[in-house]
This record gives C-alpha cells, sequence and structure tokens, in this order.
C-alpha cells in the first residue's frame, strides 16, 4: 500500500468501512491524540480504526515505558500496511487486534480511546452501538476522542434523500446526548482533506 494511493484504493473496494478518500492530516492526528498524550504515569490507550496508522504513529512516538496501545482494525490491508511500516519495533508495547470493535476481547478500561472509524458513513444504529461500546471501555474520567467532517452531516442533510436526512438528524441527536452527558469540547482543524472537528469527550467520575 502506497500512501494516498493506497488508502484511496481501499476505499473505493470497501466504501462501508473506509469513509475518507485520503489519510487524516499530521494536524489532526496531533489534535485527535492530545488527550491521550496528556495522561500521566502509565497509559493505557485504545486506537480503534487506525486504517493507514496517521494517528498511531503519533501515540508510538510518545510511548514511554510502562504504556501500552492496542490498536482495533478490521480491513486486512490495513492491518498489513499496520505490521509492516507502522508498528515496528514496537511489539511489546503495541497489540494489533484484527476484527471488529464489536467482536474482539479487550482489557478495558483504557485512558483514552482514539476511534478512527467513519462512524457517520454506517448505518444509524451501527454507529450508535459502536460509540456506546467505546465510552464503556473508557475508565471514570478517561476520554473518548473522534473526528467529524465540518459540515458534513449539514451537507448530507441539504442533499440527501429523506432517509438520509433523518438518519442525520437521529445521529445528529444521539451525538448531541452523548456530549451532554459528558465533558466536551472540540478543535476545529481546518488543515486536513476536508476539514474536520476533533471531539473529545471525557468521562465523568461518578458516570456508570
Amino acid at each position: 500500500m502506497a500512501g494516498r494511493r493506497g488508502f484511496f484504493r481501499e476505499y473505493i473496494r470497501n466504501q462501508s468501512s473506509v469513509g475518507a478518500v485520503a489519510p487524516s492530516s499530521r494536524r489532526l492526528a496531533r489534535k485527535m491524540t492530545a488527550p491521550a498524550r496528556s495522561w500521566q504515569g502509565n497509559r493505557r490507550w485504545l486506537e480503534v480504526g487506525p486504517g493507514t496508522g496517521v494517528f498511531t504513529l503519533e501515540l508510538i512516538k510518545d510511548l514511554r515505558p510502562g504504556d501500552h496501545l492496542d490498536v482495533v482494525e478490521l480491513n486486512p490491508a490495513f492491518c498489513e500496511h499496520l505490521r509492516e511500516h507502522v508498528l515496528g519495533s514496537h511489539a511489546d508495547q503495541v497489540t494489533l487486534h484484527e476484527g471488529s470493535i464489536l467482536d474482539v476481547t479487550l482489557e478495558s478500561p483504557y485512558d483514552s480511546v482514539v476511534c478512527g472509524l467513519p462512524y457517520n458513513a454506517f448505518p444509524t444504529h451501527l454507529s450508535r452501538t459502536i460509540l456506546r461500546r467505546l465510552v464503556s471501555l473508557i475508565r471514570p474520567g478517561g476520554t473518548l476522542s473522534f473526528f467529524e467532517y465540518a459540515a458534513i452531516r449539514y451537507a448530507r442533510r441539504l442533499v440527501g434523500n429523506s432517509e438520509v436526512k433523518r438518519a442525520m438528524l437521529w445521529h445528529e441527536r444521539f451525538i448531541g446526548r452523548l456530549e451532554e452527558g459528558m465533558s466536551s469540547h472540540r478543535d476545529l482543524v481546518l488543515c486536513n482533506l476536508p476539514p474536520a472537528w476533533a471531539v473529545h469527550l471525557t468521562r465523568n467520575e461518578e458516570q456508570e
């Protein structure tokens, strides 16, 4: 797999699981991984849907003795790329799980979860199930980070058919409820194709 060309090839082959036509930018990767990298002491991280590993590289560069990173990727071509070009000599601190986040066995809780899945491209019921699963894997005080392309839901509501518009409305309401139930903030990253919001949700200490 060769950079953007390989990523685009996987997008054409697997549009249901690859929701972007190009890898995320370094600027977005820095914003997405900032909460994870800010933890003190030994850190346990989970990354879901790494693709070609743009976010993974930022996390690996910040690994300290005692840290551990679990990576979950469904696409076999991306898994091969990660093994050959990203994970390198970090096998003692990074575990790659090939499969769906809904099926793999993980040892939670995690301090931080970084999600690169294209959940806006999934059916509404699936995206909700995935996000609930990710929230359940975070320890109290831990953070879930994911991204949304700027104005994507607005654009789909504007030009989509009635089913798409209804799905986008339901999804927007679900994300709103998540943000109301957790501490949240967003960072707008213009230096990305297309521009994106890095969304960070922090699980409250008393939250079940």
